[in-house]
């Protein structure tokens, strides 16, 4: 999706009523990392102490700010072209083939995941696996939490090469290999299909809206 800036805007305007007018994000690359990450990266650059309580206070608050930001700019939220449709096609063959397992990833903390998904009329329910944020330490280390969750869940072990991680990030990339795991990346991010490919990407669109690589791929 593409909240038209909501949460950067909501993370920094928390950061300066917290911290200070002065509360410094230069340098600081958000695409792809995790909401804990970030915050710690601009805890070293501001030298803040306590960084575990601050946190704690940034985070309750950046949510807050979160679910404001995207009620002010609500007309800038879009959903990216062809998720909707692929989504709903992607559930309805869980409900009826159930050869596929739908796993939400994200580095976002799992209560912002609601915030934004309720922008666009999703649910995280419908996921079968998740994992947020605030569940790992690492991006590849969600990876693992996912697969880990996926055995508990199914009672079978994961094949690595039968999990595909759909991301628009070089971390997206890295977070799949890191395991094992397929890397089909979308250039609906930050980043280009010649930044991706050289990124590692074993599938790359420019988007979804024609979702038949994504589906050969799974078939």
């Amino acid at each position: 999706m593409l909240s038209g800036g909501a949460g950067m805007r909501a993370m920094k305007r928390v950061g300066a009523e917290l911290f200070g007018e002065g509360f410094r994000w230069d340098g600081v690359q958000t695409a792809g990392s995790l909401d804990p990450v970030i915050f710690a990266e601009v805890a070293a650059i501001n030298q803040l102490d306590n960084v575990e309580a601050q946190h704690e206070r940034f985070r309750e608050a950046y949510l807050v700010a979160l679910a404001d930001e995207f009620e002010r700019g609500r007309e800038a939220v879009t959903v990216m072209p062809g998720v909707r449709d692929l989504l709903a096609s992607l559930r309805r063959r869980t409900d009826s083939a159930g050869d596929i397992t739908l796993g939400l990833l994200t580095g976002n903390y799992g209560a912002a995941v609601t915030i934004k998904f309720d922008a666009i009329g999703f649910d995280p329910a419908w996921f079968t696996i998740t994992a947020f944020g605030d569940d790992a330490l690492t991006r590849p280390d969600l990876t693992a939490l996912a697969m880990r969750r996926y055995e508990r869940h199914s009672g079978d072990p994961v094949d690595p090469h039968r999990v595909i991680l759909i991301g628009d990030t070089p971390r997206d990339v890295a977070a799949a290999h890191a395991h094992g795991c397929v890397a089909f990346a979308v250039a609906t991010g930050p980043y280009s299909l010649d930044e991706l490919r050289d990124a590692g990407a074993d599938h790359l669109a420019e988007n979804l809206a024609d979702p038949t690589p994504l589906m050969k791929l799974i078939d």
